[in-house]
């Protein structure tokens, strides 16, 4: 039996899409099922327990525009487009036919699929009749996005949510923002960027969606220019989590002058203040025969902006509102067809009317001012159980986290220190091989020198030896003669003493090249000796080296495996007192971070510094002027509302009669 079956008799059942802004949910529902009940199911299905910042919207089959799903009613009985009986059909949007809403269509580039299993689902594909697309978006912002949203689930989703608007241009953001921003997501993506860069993985900025398009159109950089800066923003976010990246995205999102509103255009009509019935009667008839005479196009006066705070109109642009409603200030709002009053608290008289396109958009505009009432409401009253359960449950679980963070930042530290040291050293050992290796080549080459000068002494002492040798033999041919011609004996006389002391100069002269010869045998053995010693020593450092890369494997695979993570409370532990080293290492991470948050700050005022040198003033929109001006002003979002603010209500009502 189906997931929403009755028990009576078996209805049509459809395929139901369900897309949110990371995943895809299918489901088998039948005809009778209601809106809340598949709201109910994907918010189990998700894990997600805040789901009163959330609704379904779906593409109207008449009118190609956006609607929220009334979760009152059945699915089928809504103006939904239902495709042909398929499982695998996506529906393709008309862009010319461009919904109202500024709100594009939230469907990721790469989403994941949940299905329920065939076990709960026993359905045939002859029983289904259809596929029906909804999509699981963000309907109503907090006040506060930093404290209000408590679940990680929440602020992931509205992470995505608020990205994919800034990318699409649907939330106005000036292009240093809108970097500063993009280099958050990327720290949210990949973390570290040392860590991105040395993994497998290769890093392509150009798949990944960073900046609007305007940014590109509007300023004369580069595409590479644009990814080297976000880059440089991005090596300020080390240490970053996840959760603190998506967090710090948001943070800085909240500042920007359209988030969280919805914008309609409306036309405005006379008369807010009730003078008289019959002058109001009169009045509502005249307008009602303009209306009547002109069905189809009304003239946009005023945008209308809607969000967690009241109700703002705009009559320039839609970064600074003219006059702002809290919802305090706000009695009630009623909704006849397409004429929309507006009663406010301080007098019964004080109402302001005015006219939309179509009833479907006064319908929302009604739906969108009660949920944010009745949050603004909630906000200011106690906190239900139910919050504080979950409220406590994840501050319990944040603090594990961070525990187990914190010890993961710490155990890293000691790593990348220990890393450092070892780096050193190995630095160090390679400069003395290499010191070592040029002494051995030197000794070698002294070495090689002697050799050659013993083996030229050597050859001069044969060849003096030879000489000698032959001087002999004439002398004892000499003293053969003299005995055969005693009247050359004295000539042989006087050549044999001058042979003798030619001899004698020359046995001289071999027993001193000898002497040479063996001196420098012995020298080059002494350098042999020293050769050896230098590659002994060679050989020890180099022992010594893979030891030290071996102890720092095994200490790294140590330090890497760590255990399942247990997000369950902790054990209560009695306050214990600090300890130095624990004070220290969170004054050094306090001082990183104050260097970090001081380099970010001069990157981002040196990029707002060419931003302004390269912008295109052909190109700039009429919100981009806006936001020069306000800028210039010294205006931001929340003084805007404040000026917006000024003055009673009644006066507030007077102008907004006049723009």
């Amino acid at each position: 039996m189906p997931v929403f079956s009755s028990g009576k008799k078996k209805s049509d059942e459809y395929y139901c899409k369900i897309f949110t802004m990371d995943a895809e949910l299918q489901f088998t529902i039948e005809a009778t099922a209601k809106g809340n009940t598949i709201f109910s199911l994907i918010c189990q299905t998700i894990g997600l327990r805040e789901h009163w910042y959330f609704g379904v919207k779906y593409i109207d089959k008449f009118s190609n525009e956006w609607n929220w799903l009334q979760l009152n009613r059945t699915i089928i009985s809504q103006p939904i487009q239902i495709s042909p009986k398929t499982s695998d059909s996506t529906h393709i949007i008309d862009n010319n036919n461009k919904p109202h809403l500024l709100r594009s269509l939230p469907i990721s580039s790469s989403i994941s699929t949940l299905s329920l299993s065939s076990s709960i689902i026993n359905t045939t594909q002859q029983s289904i009749k259809g596929t029906i697309e909804l999509y699981f978006v963000v309907k109503f912002y907090p006040e506060d996005i930093t404290h209000e949203l408590i679940q990680d689930i929440t602020r992931h989703l509205f992470y995505l949510q608020v990205k994919q608007d800034i990318l699409n241009m649907d939330i106005y953001c000036p292009p240093d923002t809108a970097a500063h921003l993009a280099s958050l997501s990327l720290q949210a993506k990949f973390g570290d960027y040392d860590q991105a860069v040395s993994s497998s993985e290769s890093l392509n900025l150009e798949n990944e969606g960073l900046l609007p398009l305007s940014c590109f159109q509007k300023i004369e950089l580069s595409r590479s220019d644009w990814f080297d800066r976000i880059i440089a923003l991005w090596r300020t976010h080390t240490s970053l989590t996840r959760e603190e990246s998506e967090m710090s995205y948001l943070k800085h999102a909240q500042d920007l002058d359209m988030f969280g509103l919805a914008f309609f255009e409306i036309s405005k009509m006379q008369g807010t203040n009730k003078s008289s019935p019959q002058q109001q009667i009169k009045l509502y008839n005249q307008q009602h025969q303009q209306q009547q005479s002109d069905q189809l196009s009304i003239a946009a006066e005023l945008w209308l902006g809607i969000d967690s705070l009241g109700i703002r109109f705009y009559k320039k642009n839609k970064l600074r509102p003219e006059v702002f409603f809290s919802w305090c200030d706000i009695k009630s709002v009623t909704v006849h067809d397409k004429k929309v009053v507006l009663y406010l608290a301080s007098d019964k008289h004080a109402t302001f009317a005015f006219y939309t396109a179509k009833s479907s958009i006064s319908k929302e505009i009604l739906d969108l001012a009660m949920g944010n009432h009745e949050l603004y409401i909630r906000r200011r009253q106690e906190q239900s159980i139910e919050i504080q359960q979950m409220r406590y449950f994840e501050e319990q679980q944040q603090k594990e986290k961070m525990r187990i963070v914190t010890r993961e930042r710490s155990l890293r530290l000691q790593a990348e220190k220990r890393r450092d040291e070892i780096e050193h050293n190995f630095i160090n050992y390679q400069q003395q091989m290499k010191e070592i290796h040029q002494t051995l080549l030197k000794y070698q080459e002294v070495a090689d020198l002697l050799a050659h000068k013993a083996q030229i002494s050597s050859e001069e002492a044969r060849l003096q030896a030879a000489k000698a040798l032959e001087i002999e033999t004439q002398l004892e041919r000499c003293k053969y003669e003299m005995n055969r011609n005693e009247e050359e004996k004295q000539l042989y006389a006087r050549q044999i003493n001058g042979c003798k002391q030619i001899i004698s100069t020359l046995v001289n002269d071999s027993v001193q090249n000898r002497q040479e010869a063996d001196e420098l045998k012995l020298e080059l053995a002494k350098w042999r000796v020293a050769e050896a010693a230098a590659r002994e020593k060679l050989l020890a450092i180099t022992q010594v080296n893979q030891s030290l890369a071996v102890s720092n494997s095994t200490t790294a695979v140590q330090s890497s495996s760590s255990r399942p993570i247990n997000l369950s409370p902790p054990p209560y532990q009695p306050i214990t007192r600090i300890e130095d080293s624990n004070q220290i290492n969170e004054r050094i991470q306090l001082i990183e971070k104050q260097s970090k948050q001081t380099q970010l700050e001069l990157q981002l005022q040196d990029l707002k510094n060419i931003i302004q040198s390269k912008k295109i003033e052909q190109r700039q929109t009429s919100l981009d002027k806006a936001y020069e001006e306000s800028l210039a002003g010294g205006d931001n979002k929340y003084s805007t509302i404040q000026k917006a603010r000024l003055g009673t209500t009644l006066r507030r009502m007077a102008m907004l009669q006049d723009l």
